[in-house]
């Protein structure tokens, strides 16, 4: 996006009125529909802080190469650009460190911790995930399946 472009749109936005008050504290999470990588068929409408919501938008993080929206350069890493690249094991325990980063970095995330198991062959990653949310604090588990091809959720619980 051009800064013509994103002038004219900051341009447009001071034209419009509002019509919904300013939030105010806690502003909370809202709501989103369940989506990874496309939209739930039945549009499921689950809230902001449900812990499917937030495992599906850290799947999505992991899938985001880094500089890829425009609006957040900062926002997200490509766990599939590690496969078959020639990682060594320390590559790997880093690989740890680089997602929990880049994971806290979503307000719901509390905490977390992170353990990244490379296949024999190093053409994929079992990635298990510890999360404690910041609002409902009930702890969740989710394990990823990082092939070339996705960055797939198998299991939540």
């Amino acid at each position: 996006m051009t800064d013509t472009v994103r002038d004219a749109i900051a341009a447009s936005l001071l034209l419009e009125t509002r019509i919904v008050a300013d939030p105010v504290e806690p502003y909370g999470y809202g709501s989103d529909v369940s989506c990874v990588s496309d939209v739930d068929a039945g549009v499921l409408e689950l809230s902001g802080s449900d812990p499917l919501v937030v495992a599906q938008a850290l799947v999505r993080r992991l899938d985001t190469p880094r500089g890829s929206m425009p609006d957040d350069p900062s926002y997200g890493i490509s766990l599939r650009s590690y496969l078959s690249a020639g990682t060594t094991t320390t590559d790997i325990q880093r690989l740890a460190g680089v997602i929990r980063n880049e994971l806290v970095k979503d307000d719901r995330v509390e905490s977390l911790s992170v353990t990244v198991t490379p296949s024999t062959t190093g053409d994929a990653l079992t990635v298990l995930l510890s999360i404690t949310p910041a609002d409902s604090g009930i702890p969740f588990t989710m394990t990823l399946a990082v092939t070339s091809g996705a960055v797939l959720l198998e299991a939540i619980s």
